[in-house]
């Protein structure tokens, strides 16, 4: 292969000059670089052992967490999709499989996944412990609900990031850096994939190996292997035919014959666990292209600082340009601010703008100010890393870029206000609660931009860790059943005239039926409603309900079924009483058992 050189006198070989007439490399000519030659794709024990335990992880996950059915082979039970239980064992083969590989590659587990293994550890015991203990044996019936769905979700990126962090192949080595967000995507979707083709690689390489030793063990009977093929080949045909010929010869052998092929096929569930390995054969792959790649890879403390001296290079914007783009967005907020003050800040007084419901008004810009806020903090971003110079050292850049972060918090500010107003009329949901949540991780973030502007704070690593804390606050708070008592002291207090039956529903995940119905009667909810709305609300209304119509002493129109508790099937009897249409409930009374 030809090698770029140098001469001694600093001139470089002429164009088109023949090979034998350049300089030659070895009379004191120095090399520019010398191309490598590629290697031969290796894996060791450990990491085999790594690809086949992913065919473990991806068998259990697809089919006790994707399908809900069976793990066993001989097992019928389904627990359905995403199941607690099954989902903790998951994690415990999960995590206690990767540390006992990078154990055994001898890399000491960084303080900082300690953080990320405790904060699934809280997540998954939120799902398997704490809840239950609060709300009953009934939750295991109702985890498909509510925030169940997101909390999964971010177990998945904890579990991904926490591997990475372990084995100390963040960009910041193993902690968490200003590259946060680029490493969150690369553990969860950019190293899986990248690498989802690892474990075909490693089985093939070993399936290489144990041939080769195969083959060097039966070198010296190569002949007799032949031989033996020869044999087989001549032989097989004719003991077919010989089977053949004493079936059509006795009707008795050849019942004989059809039942041992009978006993030779392969049974249903044989047929339908193959299937479910099929299908668990990506999940594994998925699983060990981040696993195996961190046991391939060595750590490098030195990546961060080494991306962070090449985004200098890149620097190419002028202060001048950049101070005068950001005097322009501050300009433009504040002229955003100043002509729609009555209409932004009327939230914080509880003032509607004309011809705007409560509805409208919360939700109209809500989303567009969030991402005007978002907005920011890429130009925050921008300001430091493709700014000229040092932006911090220039006195109007840094005061902007605070005024920046000022104009954000004040942004979430008036989104508050706005679902502050639209939560006071209509109550707590999912999506409101969520969102909540969002514009509270937006404040904390640009108080800490706001901060890092003047104190040189990672304002991205600790937005990280805020942003993840207060979701773990978020979850272990329960804010199902957090939501469900606001809603019924708003509704009981007159704060809110209104409650949703499928809200109510959603949201009582865990309670019984008597405990749901007697807080509803106790908050004054029911009166004037549908009687198909009051049984949904309280037990899931439908058709084959049995109900049971009556009069009462004056002769009024009434409906009463049973509602079961957390220890009982049938713990009292609700009674609606109707108007004569039979179309609205005037009057609710429940009735437990002991008292009929």
């Amino acid at each position: 292969m030809e090698e770029r050189i140098r001469l001694e006198n600093g001139a470089m070989p002429q164009t088109g000059m023949p090979n034998s007439q350049a300089a030659d490399p070895a009379a004191g000519a120095q090399p520019l670089y010398t191309a490598k030659a590629a290697q031969p794709f290796q894996a060791t024990r450990l990491q085999l052992g790594a690809a086949l335990y992913s065919y473990l992880l991806g068998w259990f996950y697809f089919c006790g967490l994707v399908l809900g059915g069976p793990v066993l082979p001989f097992a019928e039970w389904y627990v359905g999709s995403m199941n607690p239980v099954a989902l903790g064992v998951f994690c415990a083969l999960f995590f206690g499989g990767a540390e006992f590989f990078l154990r055994r590659t001898g890399r000491k587990a960084p303080a900082e996944s300690w953080w990320w293994l405790g904060f699934s550890a809280l997540l998954l015991a939120n799902l398997l412990i704490v809840r239950p203990l609060l709300h009953g044996a009934g939750y295991w019936n109702d985890y498909e609900y509510g925030y169940y769905g997101w909390q999964v979700l971010a177990l998945h990126l904890a579990a991904m990031y926490w591997l990475v962090c372990r084995a100390g192949l963040l960009t910041g080595g193993g902690r968490t850096g200003c590259f946060a967000p680029l490493d969150a995507a690369l553990c969860l979707l950019g190293r899986p994939f990248c690498w989802f083709f690892l474990r075909i690689q490693v089985m093939w390489y070993a399936f290489k190996k144990l041939w080769a030793r195969v083959r060097a063990a039966r070198q010296n009977k190569k002949r007799d292997l032949v031989g033996a093929g020869l044999a087989l080949c001549l032989l097989v045909p004719l003991f077919v035919l010989a089977l053949m010929l004493l079936a059509g010869a006795d009707a008795g052998f050849a019942s004989l014959l059809e039942r041992f092929a009978r006993l030779l096929t392969v049974p249903e569930w044989v047929a339908g666990r193959l299937l479910m390995f099929v299908g668990s054969l990506p999940v594994g792959a998925y699983l060990y292209g981040a696993l195996g790649s961190v046991l391939r890879q060595k750590p490098d403390p030195e990546r961060q600082s080494r991306w962070l001296a090449a985004l200098d290079k890149q620097r190419c914007l002028p202060q001048n340009a950049m101070t005068l783009g950001l005097l322009a967005f501050c300009g433009l907020y504040l002229l955003f601010f100043a002509v729609q003050a009555g209409y932004l800040f009327g939230a914080f007084f509880d003032r509607l703008p004309a011809g705007f419901t409560a509805a409208e008004y919360a939700r109209r810009g809500f989303f567009e100010l969030c991402a005007v806020a978002m907005l920011n903090f890429a130009l925050l971003l921008a300001v430091n890393v493709l700014c000229k110079g040092k932006p911090q050292q220039r006195p109007l850049l840094r005061g902007l870029t605070a005024a920046l972060m000022a104009s954000n918090l004040l942004f979430v500010l008036v989104g508050a206000s706005k679902m502050g107003l639209y939560v006071t009329r209509f109550g707590l949901t999912e999506k409101r609660i969520l969102s909540s949540w969002f514009m509270l991780v937006l404040a904390a973030v640009s108080v800490l931009a706001l901060l890092a502007v003047f104190r040189g704070l990672d304002w991205i690593r600790l937005g990280t860790f805020a942003a993840a804390g207060l979701f773990l606050a978020l979850c272990l708070c329960q804010p199902q059943a957090f939501a469900y008592r606001v809603n019924l002291a708003l509704y009981q207090n007159g704060t809110i005239h209104q409650l949703d039956p499928w809200t109510l529903r959603q949201q009582a995940a865990g309670i019984s039926e008597y405990e749901l119905a007697d807080d509803l009667i106790q908050a004054g909810w029911g009166v004037g409603e549908m009687p198909e709305d009051v049984m949904y609300a309280i037990g899931g209304y439908s058709a084959d309900d049995e109900l049971h119509y009556i009069r009462d002493e004056q002769g009024n129109r009434q409906v009463w079924f049973k509602v079961s508790g957390k220890a009982a099937e049938d713990a009292g009897t609700l009674t609606m009483t109707l108007d004569e249409s039979g179309e609205t409930v005037t009057a609710l009374e429940l009735t437990p058992n002991e008292m009929k």
